[in-house]
């Protein structure tokens, strides 16, 4: 079986760089001007995240939740927070919340969720994931290229072939150079 996670996650890092809960923490905070208490904490519990002390920062957003479990940042962050500090689980418990709210930080959770699923093994569900944020914008080179990855260790060659040469001609350099390894004889 081949498996390609350092080239996942190398892609992976592409992505989380546009789409980091990080950067997404700085706009929020930013256009806010009258914050809750739960938000208060939040922004604190932001503040450890910025310095990299992810179980810190984990029991900050705990707090904010116990004030206002449906605060979606909060879950965000403590989500990335769990991840960063390999609690796969719970991350994907906190993703799902997000996503069962139907919150603007969607787009976000999909990309940590498939990030997620792949460290716990789960290769189709990040296919599926992939999927759908291929479905919110079809010029995410990098969701393409990832979910060709998937698809070769999931030994479906013709989508990864496929999944490939389209985050190709999008601009994905790894997802070009695999489509010509690999695929040429497809």
């Amino acid at each position: 079986m081949k498996i390609y996670p350092l080239l996942i996650a190398c892609s992976l890092g592409l992505a989380t760089y546009t789409i980091s809960p990080k950067a997404e923490a700085h706009k929020h905070f930013n256009k806010l001007e009258n914050i809750s208490k739960s938000e208060k904490i939040t922004e604190k519990g932001y503040e450890i995240l910025k310095k990299d002390n992810y179980i810190g920062a984990s029991e900050k957003f705990t707090e904010a939740l116990n004030i206002n479990a449906k605060n979606k940042f909060a879950l965000l962050l403590r989500a990335f927070s769990k991840k960063e500090i390999k609690d796969y689980k719970s991350a994907l418990v906190d993703v799902n919340n997000i996503l069962e709210i139907d919150s603007e930080y969607n787009y976000a959770a999909l990309v940590l969720r498939a990030w997620v699923h792949i460290n716990l093994g789960n290769y189709s569900e990040a296919i599926d994931d992939y999927s759908q944020l291929i479905a919110y914008d079809t010029y995410l080179k990098d969701s393409y290229g990832n979910r060709g990855f998937l698809k070769d260790i999931m030994k479906d060659m013709e989508g990864a072939c496929s999944d490939w040469q389209k985050g190709g001609e999008l601009g994905n350099e790894k997802a070009f150079s695999a489509f010509e390894n690999h695929c040429k004889s497809v």
